[in-house]
């Protein structure tokens, strides 16, 4: 590359770049020598030879056929300060009858670094204009706003009852307020319900589980047990539920005896 070029060629192409682009300094470098050179040729020139324009992004010529007048430049430079681009591209198409984009303008301000000064938050002292509204005094009443007093089609009674769709345990309604929600109302599972408003809490680390295996009978007091977590986790690993009713005593009582062998063990 270098037997191509002459150092008067190489001179021309530092002095060029630094006020010309690269499609009008190909267009002069093949004007002063009669030379074919098209922009990717020059622009190998000058990467090869480490040729820099030295112009920052907001001094970036522009082409021939300018967007921005002078006057159109001096007006966004002196009116930037406190709007948003949005004021800006208003003010600056009712000025001069242009038709530009926020987009545009916000290009244009970016490029050259302008900045607006807005910090984008409430000065102190000044009010939001929603001030002493609230709910529909800010949009008004539609066909769809709920009126004091409607109750929801699918509000469901204290005592209805639905299945879990997580485990299939019976859920029910009850007048209890809700540890998560904060409402008076809240489902649970009928099973530790119904065990509860017989022998009261069920104690930390232990649950609710059934004699009979079925998820379903949830109200006889008679088939409901509590059990350690530890207890119920051996009783599934023996299949408990779908064992024969005849045999399910006999599981329960050695699930039992192995946790607390286990239990034991651990302690010695």
């Amino acid at each position: 590359m270098k037997s191509r070029y002459t150092p008067k060629q190489i001179a021309f192409l530092k002095a060029g770049y630094m006020k010309m682009k690269i499609r009008d300094l190909t267009h002069a470098f093949n004007r002063r020598f009669g030379t074919q050179k098209n922009q990717c040729q020059i622009k190998s020139t000058l990467a090869y030879y480490h040729i820099l324009c030295g112009r920052k992004p907001k001094d970036r010529l522009v082409n021939r056929l300018r967007l921005y007048t002078e006057e159109q430049i001096r007006f966004i430079h002196d009116n930037y300060a406190g709007r948003s681009v949005a004021g800006l591209t208003a003010l600056f198409n009712e000025r001069f009858d242009a038709d530009k984009t926020a987009r545009q303008i916000k290009t244009f301000v970016s490029n050259r670094g302008l900045v607006s000064g807005r910090t984008g938050r409430f000065e102190k002292g000044r009010k939001p204009w929603n001030t002493g509204t609230k709910g529909q005094g800010l949009t008004g009443a539609n066909p769809g706003s709920f009126k004091k007093g409607t109750v929801p089609q699918n509000r469901r009674a204290v005592g209805a009852e639905r299945i879990d769709s997580k485990d299939g345990f019976v859920l029910v309604k009850i007048a209890e307020r809700d540890p998560y929600t904060g409402f008076s109302t809240r489902f649970k599972h009928k099973h530790v319900y119904t065990w509860e408003k017989e022998h009261g809490p069920v104690p930390d680390g232990y649950v609710v589980a059934f004699k009979d295996g079925d998820k379903n009978n949830c109200e006889d007091i008679d088939n409901l047990m509590i059990i350690t977590r530890a207890e119920l986790l051996n009783l599934n690993r023996h299949g408990y539920r779908n064992a024969p009713d005849k045999l399910k005593p006999s599981v329960l009582a050695l699930s039992t005896l192995q946790v607390k062998t286990w239990a034991r063990e651990k302690e010695l």
